[in-house]
């Protein structure tokens, strides 16, 4: 029985829906080297446990939102370990293991690198996904996140240049999606309270 069987196909989908948004999928690994350290900690692993070592990378790598905040990153070492999933453990090239593990490295980097760059935007992100901003008003939020997606996409592959003045129109874009979608559920649940009392009242 295998114990290397690993896929996530929520997690993948929200990498690839970050890639098409972006409209391309450069490589991202090719200029990334195996240090001759983990080559040699590689080499000297059963490849089936190289294997589990490499899936639990990707689990954190999930766990730690890379699949949207280092979509070519994830999705790269994602590929990888499909590609093993194919083929017979004995064929698992060592090198192609040991560059799935720093390609996931270099990743977790750039998360934090787009944290720092987008912390607030990332911030008011998650207070509309809590005030349910995607039902209310769907396609001004999708907008929203469209313009965070392609921002991402500039720091991660180290083309964002100079873009303050992008990152505060989405900044001023997403405040102001915020305070209507506050507003809106304020006033829905005044009128919930309001007809519960008057229901309330008819009964008596």
């Amino acid at each position: 029985m295998h114990t290397y069987q690993y896929f996530s196909w929520p997690a993948y989908f929200v990498g690839l829906f970050g890639l098409l948004l972006a409209g391309c999928t450069p490589s991202v690994g090719n200029d990334i080297r195996v240090p001759v350290g983990e080559l040699a900690l590689h080499e000297s692993m059963p490849k089936k446990d190289a294997i589990a070592k490499l899936e639990r990378h990707l689990k954190e790598a999930e766990n730690y939102n890379m699949p949207f905040l280092a979509p070519h990153y994830y999705r790269e070492a994602l590929d990888l370990l499909k590609d093993m999933h194919s083929s017979s453990p004995k064929d698992v090239s060592v090198y192609d293991l040991a560059k799935g593990d720093a390609i996931i490295d270099r990743g977790d980097a750039v998360v934090d690198k787009v944290r720092s760059q987008l912390g607030n935007e990332l911030e008011l992100k998650e207070l509309l996904e809590k005030q349910n901003a995607d039902e209310i008003y769907h396609w001004q939020y999708k907008a929203a996140i469209n313009h965070l997606s392609k921002l991402i996409e500039k720091v991660e592959l180290d083309r964002a240049g100079n873009i303050e003045r992008d990152i505060k129109a989405l900044n001023e874009n997403m405040q102001e999606l915020y305070d209507k979608v506050v507003q809106y559920n304020l006033e829905h649940d005044s009128n919930s309270v309001d007809k519960a009392t008057t229901e309330m009242a008819d009964e008596k």
